[in-house]
């Protein structure tokens, strides 16, 4: 039986049991005992993407590992090697990998978000559960990429003889803030998209400009001090920033750009869970 109790439904006090259905007004609020109720839903579509993703390649994990292993050998020897891209004495694979781990899992994932609505339009207009359960699934299953990378790039930064120091203890804040600026970027875009189906289409393109107008491949520093204010805007510029800066052992603390990557990050997932809501009722007659 279907559960209607997403669309208001309510019941008036009279021997027949009469019920109005009728989708909830304006932007309500999430329920998170809902989302607790439907708790088996999230874990059982996380496990199946990443089975399917696993599945569908002869490396398995390690297909995680090749993508960004690529881009950085082909990078250090562009930029590294040919250009000569300055690093202040850090090698450039170092370099270009710290920028790698939260760069990829917000480029992967929130391209996957975007389209995740209209991929599982098929669950949507079968059976009631949480919406927001279908954004939230691509933001969960990326840690596992990230995570992978994340101690790869470690392993990587001591053979090149970096040694820790109490700066790595402030790694876990730029991971947790990519992961919130990516889920509150993946309930706008997922919401957006359900309507604007050019959304999905442009979201990859704008990753890649995005990437260069981020200091993925090259230092903070080489951006001319009078533009710095502005290049900071970025919010993906912090968290880079502050990754590198804990595990580099950065003399300067990023405090601006960080900064702006956590108003960006508290103003998207807040603001982003209230529009998603907006629409979550309706999303399965439009896609």
């Amino acid at each position: 039986m279907r559960d209607y109790r997403s669309f208001g439904l309510t019941r008036r006090l009279n021997p027949a049991f009469h019920y109005r259905i009728a989708p909830p007004q304006g932007w309500t609020p999430i329920s998170f005992r809902e989302l607790w109720q439907h708790r088996e839903l999230l874990f059982y579509l996380v496990l199946r993407d990443i089975r399917v993703m696993m599945a569908s390649t002869t490396l398995g994990i390690f297909w995680i590992l090749f993508q960004p292993l690529a881009m950085a050998v082909i990078m250090t020897v562009v930029l590294g090697m040919l250009i000569r891209v300055p690093t202040g004495g850090i090698p450039y694979a170092v370099v270009v990998l710290s920028g790698f781990v939260p760069w990829m899992y917000f480029s992967n994932t929130v391209s996957r978000a975007t389209v995740s609505m209209s991929t599982n339009s098929y669950l949507l207009t079968k059976v009631y559960f949480p919406r927001l359960i279908i954004p939230a699934v691509p933001v969960l299953a990326g840690l596992l990429d990230m995570s992978v990378l994340f101690v790869v790039t470690i392993v990587i930064t001591l053979v090149f003889g970096i040694a820790p120091t109490l700066q790595w203890l402030f790694l876990p804040v730029p991971l947790l803030l990519v992961i919130a600026l990516t889920a509150g970027a993946g309930l706008w875009l997922s919401a957006l998209n359900v309507g604007h189906r050019d959304i999905g289409n442009m979201t990859p393109i704008v990753m890649q400009m995005l990437a260069y107008a981020s200091p993925v491949y090259y230092p903070h520093d080489l951006v001319p001090e009078k533009w710095a204010w502005l290049y900071d805007l970025n919010p993906m510029s912090g968290i880079v920033e502050g990754m590198r800066w804990g595990l580099l052992s950065g003399k300067v603390f990023p405090a601006y750009s960080l900064g702006v990557s956590l108003t960006a990050a508290v103003v998207l997932v807040s603001t982003g869970v209230f529009y998603f809501r907006s629409i979550e009722d309706t999303a399965a007659d439009i896609v």
